[in-house]
């Protein structure tokens, strides 16, 4: 994914520059300063959509241009409107800490038999060169039935990716199917009939 992004001054309030349709960045690392400019909403939102995760192309105003990810994302929490975006510059050919997001393919046994499927855990830590990053981390788990859980140390291993996340960190599991409560007269009837069959007696 080959994105551009240009970047302009920040002039104004952030409200007021969010009103016209931009976001508000900070571009800080790989030895350099942190600096601050605006990003058209739009675009953002797209590489969002797309692949959070993608090394992408800043232009800075005037000219010169730096290789970066989206490090961290603000949003207001009802409208889900963009408040701030941080980039960390990063240098092609150094290993950076990032995370990838896992994508669960197939249909687990255990939920076609009934089980619940429950997800302790959505990205990974991993440490690698920009170039092995992916979009997501694609693991089936088409054969989990129910009871099974799913470890760090269970994933596939990925080449070029030295991951950080706890081996013991748990992923997945399939829960067992939930059973329904007996209702109460049900339930303080049965110690009643033991009662009256111990008087019989």
């Amino acid at each position: 994914m080959n994105t551009t992004v240009r970047l302009t001054e920040r002039s104004g309030s952030s409200s007021s520059q969010r009103k016209k349709g931009f976001v508000p960045v900070v571009i800080y690392g790989a030895g350099s300063d942190s600096q601050s400019f605006t990003a058209d909403a739009k675009t953002i939102n797209e590489i969002l959509g797309k692949n959070p995760r993608a090394i992408l192309k800043v232009e800075f105003p005037g000219s010169g241009s730096k290789n970066v990810v989206i490090q961290e994302v603000q949003r207001q929490p009802i409208s889900k409107q963009l408040l701030h975006i941080d980039f960390q510059q990063i240098d092609m050919k150094a290993e950076l800490v990032t995370k990838v997001a896992f994508h669960f393919t197939g249909e687990p046994v255990g939920v076609k038999n009934g089980g619940t499927q429950q997800v302790e855990l959505y990205e990974l830590d991993i440490r690698t060169l920009p170039d092995n990053l992916t979009a997501s981390f694609d693991v089936d788990i088409s054969g989990l039935d129910i009871g099974d859980q799913l470890l760090v140390s269970d994933l596939p291993t990925h080449k070029g990716w030295e991951v950080l996340t706890p081996e013991d960190t748990l992923v997945l599991r399939i829960a067992p199917p939930a059973h329904e409560e007996p209702a109460e007269g049900e339930t303080a009837a049965e110690p009643a009939a033991a009662n009256a069959s111990g008087e019989d007696k």
